[in-house]
C-alpha cells in the first residue's frame, strides 16, 4: 500500500467519532451537546454510564494501535510512525466528519505509543495523575503532563524527528486543554471531569 495513503488512513482511523457513535446508538443524542460537550470517552462515562465510557475509551486506545501497525506494514522508520501517531491524534481531535470537533487525544494518544514506544505511557500517565492528585484537578494534569511525551520520546530514544513528532501530539492535546486550564485558574476544579 502506497504510504501517502496510509498516512491519510492513520488520520481517518482517527477520525472514526466513536463517542459520537455511541452516544446516536444508545439513543443520548449528539455527545457534543451533552456533558461538557467533548467527542470523547470520560463524556460517555458522565453521560451514558460506566460501560460505554470504558468501551469508547478501548475503541479510540484501537484507533491509535491500528494507525500504527497500519504503517508498519510499510516502514518502520521511527519518523513515519511517529507521523502516523500524529495523524491519528490530529484525527481524533479535529474530526473531519464532525467539522473539525473532536475529543482530547488522550486515548488514541495512548495507544499510538503502547505500538510505538510502549514505556512513554509507563512513564507519562502516572506523572499525570500523581500531577492530579497535587493539583486537584484531572483535566488540567493530564494536559499538562503531556508535556512529557516528547521529553520521554527523546529521552529514551534520542530520534529527533520522533520526538518532534511527539511534540505535536503534545501540542495537539494540550490546546484540546485550554478551558481546562481556563477553568482551573478560575478555581473549578474536579477530580474526575470530562
Amino acid at each position: 500500500m502506497n504510504l501517502a495513503l496510509i498516512l491519510i488512513a492513520a488520520y481517518l482511523l482517527g477520525a472514526i467519532p466513536t463517542a459520537f457513535v455511541i452516544g446516536l446508538f444508545l439513543k443520548k443524542g449528539d455527545i457534543r451537546k451533552l456533558g461538557s460537550g467533548n467527542v470523547g470517552g470520560m463524556n460517555v462515562y458522565r453521560t451514558a454510564g460506566l460501560l460505554p465510557g470504558l468501551f469508547t475509551v478501548l475503541i479510540d486506545i484501537g484507533k491509535g494501535v491500528l494507525a500504527v501497525l497500519l504503517l508498519t506494514s510499510v516502514s518502520t522508520d521511527p519518523a513515519l510512525l511517529g507521523a502516523a501517531a500524529f495523524l491519528a491524534v490530529l484525527g481524533h481531535n479535529y474530526n473531519l466528519f464532525l467539522a473539525f470537533k473532536g475529543g482530547k487525544g488522550l486515548a488514541t494518544a495512548c495507544g499510538a505509543f503502547l505500538v510505538l514506544s510502549p514505556q512513554v505511557p509507563l512513564y507519562v500517565i502516572p506523572a499525570a495523575i500523581i500531577l492530579a492528585l497535587i493539583l486537584r484537578d484531572t483535566n488540567t494534569a493530564f494536559g499538562a503532563a503531556m508535556i512529557l511525551i516528547p521529553l520521554t520520546v527523546w529521552l529514551l530514544h534520542g530520534h529527533f524527528m520522533l520526538a518532534l513528532f511527539g511534540l505535536g501530539i503534545a501540542v495537539a492535546i494540550i490546546a484540546k486543554h485550554a478551558p481546562d486550564f481556563r477553568a482551573y485558574r478560575a478555581g473549578r476544579r474536579k477530580l474526575l471531569h470530562s
